[in-house]
């Protein structure tokens, strides 16, 4: 983590970072092996993105984002719908390879509120049962238009983490499909 940090602020004073914003659509369920039973539901992301750029070409760099975003999933029978929000903290390793990007790295998630819906009633207050904290993984690819600082993107995150503390309620984690839309802020 040292040496993920010195260099990207070595980086940072080298070439200067470039600040965007992100937005999308996230198709979310929940993977392990007792969901099976469980659909995906539609929600979506938004947030903030900064580049650090480690070479002189742009060919490597390092992508932090904070974003909010959807995620959760529904029963087959639509009976019960887990609707839960994250504050997602990626940190990406981005190949700049012409108009196409490659981006894979870590992610931290920290839950800040959602509810889950039964047969069409609203339950709060259940959520303390899932965790606060979950750490995952993310990883995508996208094209950009460099001179507009505009880029379209499809990104995949997984949760490493169980959903929940209690060893009886079943392995689910979050796994969401992304299609993200982004703007870099100094486009050349």
């Amino acid at each position: 983590m040292f040496v993920l940090a010195m260099t990207t602020v070595v980086a940072a004073h080298a070439q200067g970072p470039r600040l965007g914003i992100r937005a999308g659509v996230n198709y979310a369920g929940f993977g392990g092996s007792d969901a099976d039973n469980l659909d995906r539901i539609w929600g979506g992301h938004a947030g903030l993105t900064a580049n650090f750029p480690l070479s002189t070409d742009n060919f490597f760099s390092i992508q932090p984002e904070l974003l909010y975003s959807m995620k959760g999933a529904e029963t087959s029978a639509d009976d019960v719908k887990w609707k839960i929000n994250y504050l997602d903290v990626p940190v990406l390793g981005r190949v700049n390879a012409g108009p196409l990007y490659f981006e894979a790295g870590p992610q931290v998630s920290f839950r800040i509120g959602g509810e889950v819906d039964v047969n069409n009633t609203t339950i709060t207050d259940d959520l303390d049962d899932y965790k606060r904290t979950s750490l995952g993984y993310a990883a995508g690819v996208g094209l950009q238009a460099t001179p507009l600082g505009l880029s379209i993107g499809v990104r995949y995150n997984g949760d490493i983490s169980k959903l929940y503390d209690n060893t009886d309620v079943g392995n689910y984690r979050n796994d969401v499909f992304m299609l993200t839309l982004g703007y870099l802020f100094g486009s050349r």
